[in-house]
């Protein structure tokens, strides 16, 4: 079983990505799997429709570059999530995949998921610290409530408008690979 890892920032190389890069690196030096998404190279995507197929099937009827993340969080162990926040929210990339997990969710908007995946999350803001922690929280909050991941690590990290590529504080490379190694 792989853990799954998530990131939605429109930059490659960016301080989300770099973050994301080094938990995955702690989850692979104790000896597990990784399987890392950059939703930005999605072609092909459509937000949840609402159809409510998945509620009869368990699965999500929609066949997009979504689909793959989707079958691969089922499976996974744990997730990575990282996204860059727009406009005090995640952002709108990142937002369409969470859509989707409403296929996790049966009839009774109980989780299908085996509880206990582990979950890992980094939010990256240019300015805002205090988005930046609120929204970690939020989604922590989120995914432990409705589909009982366990939070093992959440890193809200500032980069005050940086270019992409500009390295990462350290101290927060140090606690992203310390994040993964509790995977």
């Amino acid at each position: 079983m792989a853990v799954v890892a998530v990131v939605s920032s429109p930059r490659r190389d960016g301080s989300g990505d770099m973050i994301a890069n080094r938990i995955c690196d702690g989850i692979r030096a104790n000896g597990k799997d990784v399987i890392m998404f950059h939703l930005n190279d999605m072609v092909s995507f459509r937000q949840c429709q609402n159809c409510e197929a998945c509620k009869r099937g368990g699965r999500c009827v929609l066949d997009d570059d979504i689909s793959p993340i989707i079958e691969s969080i089922r499976d996974a162990e744990g997730l990575v999530i990282a996204s860059s926040i727009e406009f005090n929210e995640v952002n709108g990339l990142f937002k369409m995949l969470l859509d989707r997990f409403y296929c996790f969710l049966d009839m009774n908007a109980s989780t299908i998921l085996p509880k206990g995946k582990k979950l890992a999350t980094v939010i990256t803001a240019g300015l805002d610290s205090d988005s930046a922690e609120r929204v970690s929280k939020n989604l922590e909050k989120v995914f432990s409530e409705h589909f009982f991941f366990e939070p093992v690590g959440r890193i809200a990290y500032t980069n005050w408008m940086m270019p992409a590529g500009m390295p990462v504080d350290e101290d927060v490379m140090s606690e992203a690979e310390g994040i993964g190694r509790s995977f």
